[in-house]
C-alpha cells in the first residue's frame, strides 16, 4: 500500500485470542519502491469512535526494516477489545505525524473461557 494516503484495512479480532497483523508500505503505485520507516515511532489503538474518551486499548506495534509494520494484539488485551475504528499512526524525529493504516475493527465474541 502507498504511504501517502492512509490504507483502509479491517481488523478482524475473535475475543481473547492473539492476533497481529503485518503492513508492507511503498512509497510508490507500482511497489516497487520501499517506504522509508527509518527512526520512526509507530503507536496504534483501537477505541469504539474515534473521538471515544474512554480508555483505548493500545496495540504493541513494531517495524521490520525497511517497510514493514507489525501490529500485535495479546489474548489479554483482546478481551477487552471494542469493535470500532483504528489507526497506526507514525511519528518522525522532526515531528512530523502521518497515519499509516486505519479501518474498521470487528470484535467477535468467544465462547471458552476459564470463569
Amino acid at each position: 500500500m502507498a504511504a501517502a494516503l492512509a490504507g483502509e484495512v479491517p481488523l478482524f479480532v475473535y475475543r481473547g485470542d492473539t492476533h497481529a497483523w503485518r503492513f508492507r508500505l511503498w512509497a510508490d503505485p507500482e511497489r516497487t519502491e520501499p517506504y522509508d520507516l527509518a527512526g520512526v515511532h509507530l503507536a496504534a489503538q483501537i477505541r469504539r469512535t474515534p473521538d471515544d474518551r474512554r480508555a483505548a486499548v493500545d496495540l504493541t506495534v513494531e517495524v521490520q526494516l525497511p517497510n514493514v509494520i507489525v501490529c500485535y494484539l495479546s489474548a489479554e488485551r483482546s478481551r477487552r477489545c471494542p469493535s470500532g475504528r483504528w489507526d497506526c499512526q507514525a511519528t518522525w524525529p522532526d515531528g512530523r505525524v502521518l497515519t499509516l493504516v486505519k479501518g474498521p475493527v470487528v470484535v467477535e465474541l468467544d465462547v471458552t473461557r476459564d470463569e
